[in-house]
């Protein structure tokens, strides 16, 4: 105790409570906020109202009634007290403030009435909850009476399931009862026939009970013996909501009980310890991944695993499982049931059962024994995984874990040979040495189990790293590279990442050293070789979870290093699935029939994997544009549902070093890019070009060293309402032909009428298609990208032949052979999406008809060669005569000096001359002026004009036609494209002439003959 200090009652105030609350976030959880709510009402009472209404109004999606339903729950008297709070501040910095060492000390007899007035007050306020209990019971017991037994609800219908033990209103409210141990009705819960935007869908009613309170579906007839004692089941689910147990007793034909929220499972979970001793409680819990990306927190899994811990005992078992393979944004089992079946539910279900009927027939006396000095944390306070029993596992139950070293794989061993780590279920284990005296000790546990699976490098056999393999409160089998650098240390760096995922590393000094010297001393069998992008590594295709592979390699007796993708810049995995094959071919692909700008979509996403097979091949990408309603994004959402969902469609809008990384991840698939006006006008050529090129910029390490480039190959399929010329033009920049070939600009209008569609099929409009594209997108995406990756694996190396034929043909058929070589290269890229899409087709994944793809191909390719300024010829030549031309149509009268007024004293003054111009008839002679020529054809009549006939040429001088004219462009290149088009009268080898100027005499200049501005204006 620090001196000064005077340890005594500290009175609890408003100001200490708003202090205390100002260092808490009200962004953590629903539940932890009601705790919160329990802890002031505890310490303050009534008057804390206010300031927690206050707090919770702060967070990013206040909601003010559900925060006035929340503190009317909390006044009462219960389990959570004020320290909660002041526990749940300190954490995050809060302070008490010193107490005054000078204050009196509180008089005991007023410390003992104060004490005697609190429980006065706490036994009043439970009194007066009992009442209100009770009242709400005999409101519950009346509306429950008045309710029917039949009737439709579109909750039901919405979740899918049927109706068991509720009632129904007239409204198509659904009534769900609320019992204790004995039967008896205390609350109800009101599920609402429709979703309001200001109303909860699921209410309570009010001022009632809800805590250790139940709802039993499927619970069989003759439940009671001839005794009147409730017979106990065999197994007896627990579950969240009513829609969750419905699934599950659909799916498994167990009994569950509806515990209504994940607060309530722990007490439920000890009514039916005290109700059924012996039977098996499965916690089916709730997976709230999106709870715990927000705020750290999966409120599902912390409460199952209370539950599962509160509910053990000596002869009654107790596990948790949670969903697998939810859906995008799923949490529960009804989720995983409308998604994935009621045979995915039963599996899980089924899976934990038998799990947990092993665990516990296993003993203590069978179990593997623990250290006498050290017998590690009781069972019930290890973190429950997916499916997880309470009972001591089994010895050697994780064989997929690491395996016993082999003799010469480990390191720190002692001249025995004797292993002094061992890594069980148990968790690691250290066994001394003999002391001097030869006396031994028992194994002191270091920690959690944690297993080193494998030793993993890079590319360039650099990075070495351990693969490591461990369980926590968030998850089971969760891995992580460990850079083999962080051991070099005290090892600070690597328990501070291993507490950052969940995992408990020890804190004393002996277990820290213990762990560090336990991960040197591995030498796993395994190899990982980890790459830093996506796509085709040899035969094989990484992913950001899994490396494909064909089954021929799999099956070989030499062993294949594994892949692993592997990067230092946090990436998010967009390659997600959901829905079936025949689900995205029925909902999304047989609306791309007939739809050439869907079919190009679509199948582009398939020629990303095929890019890598065809010698030669470069990265490239094509940019959609067109007006704010013509269906861009549509057409993007169907090319990312081809590989993810909404998460796959990138943005444009991001910093040099996010593009690479997006880039990388997408190396060897397609790359989608919405909003093209989202970046720089400054960078958007050259993002392109980097793109295109394959590789990021050259960076400085740490020492000054250049460090490794991220690389990739792929395509990528932009959309934005104006071009990337147009987009460049706006920061003063003019595209290059390269950048114009790297990412060819498209129209998205179809020329239909309808916007992006050729057809709208069985749709009233264009607009009514696209809104069913966008929700079909949602629930039924990744499965044709699976499907297509798998085959290309299983046939990685014989496809590639038939590929690059199938381009040449199609590359022959799209192009003439009189078109310019920049659009021979960006046809076989167009052919090369053809050509994926009808090999696609071929195999049978996509449903289309043989030819439809490159039906649909052809017609943008066409689109994009008519809206080419340059048509099916050079670009850059065309470029070069629109922008000489441009300069005389814009400069003409100002910077030109006519040539046969240039003697004149009374001519107007050229100021910034660039040379001159002569008027000559159409056979290129010039006509004669003279000052009254000029006079009288000022007031001749039209068509008595003596130059009524004539045309004009230009005499440029040569440094203005370098710096001026070809400004940005190759003044040489310009010169010879003006010569080959027939603008330009010239010496022979010269690009320049020799004229005698009128007041300068003989002197070079570029002569542009009048013919220049008969050619096409665009």
């Amino acid at each position: 105790m620090r001196a000064g200090r005077r340890q005594g009652a500290r009175e609890i105030t408003a100001d200490l409570v708003r202090d205390a609350l100002s260092f808490i976030p009200p962004d953590i959880g629903h539940d932890e906020r009601a705790r919160v709510a329990f802890a002031v009402f505890d310490g303050i009472g009534d008057a804390g109202v206010d300031l927690w209404l206050e707090w919770a109004a702060r967070r990013s999606t206040a909601d003010a009634n559900e925060d006035r339903a929340t503190w009317k729950s909390a006044r009462k008297r219960g389990p959570v007290k004020v320290g909660t709070l002041f526990g749940m501040a300190k954490d995050r910095g809060f302070r008490f403030p010193e107490l005054d060492a000078d204050a009196p000390m509180p008089d005991p007899a007023a410390l003992a009435a104060a004490a005697a007035e609190r429980e006065r007050k706490r036994q009043v306020e439970e009194a007066q909850y009992r009442e209100r209990a009770d009242r709400t019971a005999r409101t519950a017991r009346k509306e429950w009476a008045e309710a029917s037994e039949t009737g439709e609800s579109p909750y039901l219908a919405r979740k899918g399931v049927q109706a068991h033990g509720v009632r129904f209103m007239p409204n198509g409210t659904l009534l769900v009862p609320l019992c204790d141990a004995a039967g008896e009705l205390h609350n109800l819960q009101r599920i609402a026939a429709r979703r309001t935007a200001n109303e909860p869908e699921k209410r309570f009613l009010p001022s009632g009970r809800k805590s250790g309170l139940f709802h039993l579906i499927g619970w069989p007839d003759g439940q009671a013996d001839d005794a009147g004692v409730c017979k106990a089941p065999a197994v007896l689910l627990l579950a969240e909501g009513y829609a969750t147990a419905a699934s599950l007793y659909e799916s498994t034909g167990k009994p569950v009980a509806v515990c209504f929220d994940a607060g309530n499972l722990k007490p439920c979970a000890v009514a039916f310890r005290g109700m059924f001793p012996a039977a098996l409680l499965l916690v089916c819990g709730d997976d709230d991944k999106d709870t715990e990306a927000r705020t750290g927190t999966n409120p599902g899994r912390v409460k199952a695993a209370a539950a599962v811990r509160a509910g053990a005992t000596a002869t009654g078992p107790t596990a948790s499982v949670f969903p697998v393979g939810l859906p995008d944004g799923g949490s529960d089992f009804n989720d995983l049931a409308m998604h994935a079946g009621a045979d995915a539910v039963r599996d899980l279900v089924e899976a934990a059962i038998a799990a947990a009927r092993l665990a516990s027939s296993i003993g203590p006396a069978e179990a593997d024994p623990a250290p006498t000095d050290d017998p590690g944390p009781p069972v019930d306070e290890r973190p429950a995984g997916d499916a997880q029993a309470s009972t001591p596992p089994r010895k050697g139950s994780k064989a997929r874990r690491s395996r016993a070293p082999e003799e010469g794989d480990m390191a720190g061993i002692d001249a025995s040979g004797f292993d002094r780590f061992r890594c069980d279920d148990s968790g690691v284990w250290f066994t001394p040495p003999a002391s001097d005296d030869g006396t031994t000790s028992g194994a002191r546990r270091v920690c959690d189990r944690l297993d080193v699976l494998a030793l993993a490098r890079d590319m360039h056999d650099k990075g070495g790293a351990l693969l490591l393999e461990f369980d926590t409160a968030f998850g089971r089998g969760r891995r992580w590279l460990m850079p083999l650098t962080m051991l070099a240390g005290d090892g600070a760096e690597y328990r501070r990442e291993l507490l950052d995922m969940g995992f408990h590393a020890p804190t004393d000094g002996n277990r820290r050293r213990w762990l560090t010297e336990y991960l040197q001393s591995r030498r796993p069998a395994d190899r990982v070789r980890l790459v830093d992008r996506v796509g085709w590594q040899g035969k094989a295709y990484v992913l950001p979870r899994e490396t494909l592979t064909a089954s021929d390699i799999e099956a070989e007796d030499t062993p294949v290093e594994r892949l692993m993708f592997h990067s230092d810049a946090p990436m998010e995995d967009t390659f997600t699935r959901r829905g079936s094959l025949a689900q995205w071919q029925d909902r999304i692909g047989r609306y791309c029939i007939g739809n050439s700008r869907l079919l190009f979509a679509a199948s582009a996403a398939l020629a990303g994997p095929v890019l890598a097979w065809l010698s030669g091949a470069e990265s490239g990408g094509f940019h959609l544009r067109g007006d704010s309603s013509c269906g861009k994004t549509t057409a993007l959402r169907v090319a990312a549902s081809v590989w993810g969902g909404r998460d796959y469609l990138q943005r444009w809008r991001a910093t040099d070093n996010g593009l690479e990384a997006q880039a990388a991840q997408h190396s060897d698939v397609l790359l989608v890019l919405d909003e093209l006006g989202q970046i720089d006008a400054k960078v958007a050529g050259e993002s392109a070009y980097m793109l295109a090129n394959g590789q990021g910029k050259a960076r400085a390490g740490r020492n000054g060293g250049a460090r490794p480039r991220l690389s990739w190959r792929l395509l990528w399929l932009s959309a934005g309402e104006i071009p990337l010329a147009q987009h460049m033009a706006e920061a003063g920049k003019r595209i290059r032909a390269g950048q114009e070939l790297r990412m060819v600009d498209m129209p998205a209008d179809a020329g239909a009428g309808l916007g992006l569609f050729d057809t709208v099929h069985d749709h009233e409009g264009g607009a009514a298609l696209a809104l069913h594209l966008a929700k079909a997108c949602e629930t039924t995406h990744g499965t044709l990208g699976r499907a297509w990756l798998e085959w290309l694996t299983e046939h990685a190396g014989e496809f590639h032949q038939q590929l690059r034929s199938d381009v040449d043909r199609i590359a022959q058929a799209f192009v003439p052979d009189t078109a310019d070589g920049q659009v021979q290269r960006a046809g076989r890229r167009f052919a090369l999406v053809a050509a994926a899409g009808e090999l696609a087709t071929r195999v049978g994944l996509t449903g289309w008809p043989e030819g439809a793809v490159t039906d649909g191909v052809r017609k943008c390719f066409l689109s994009w060669v008519l809206a080419r300024p340059a048509g099916f010829g050079n670009s850059e030549r065309a470029e070069a005569l629109r922008q000489v031309r441009a300069f005389l149509e814009k400069n003409g009268d100002a910077l030109f000096t006519w040539w046969h007024r240039a003697m004149d004293d009374h001519k107007p003054n050229t100021a910034l001359r660039a040379g001159f111009k002569r008027i000559v008839d159409e056979d290129g002679n010039p006509i004669k002026f003279d000052s009254a020529t000029d006079y009288s054809d000022a007031r001749a009549p039209l068509g008595q004009k003596t130059a009524d006939p004539g045309l004009v040429e230009f005499f440029v001088f040569p440094e203005t036609f370098n710096a001026d004219v070809c400004k940005g462009l190759d003044a040489n290149f310009v010169a010879r494209v003006l010569k080959e088009a027939g603008y330009l009268k010239h010496d022979r080898d010269r690009y320049t002439c020799k004229p005698r100027l009128p007041g300068i005499g003989n002197s070079r200049v570029f002569h542009i003959l009048p013919s220049i501005f008969e050619g096409e204006a665009d």
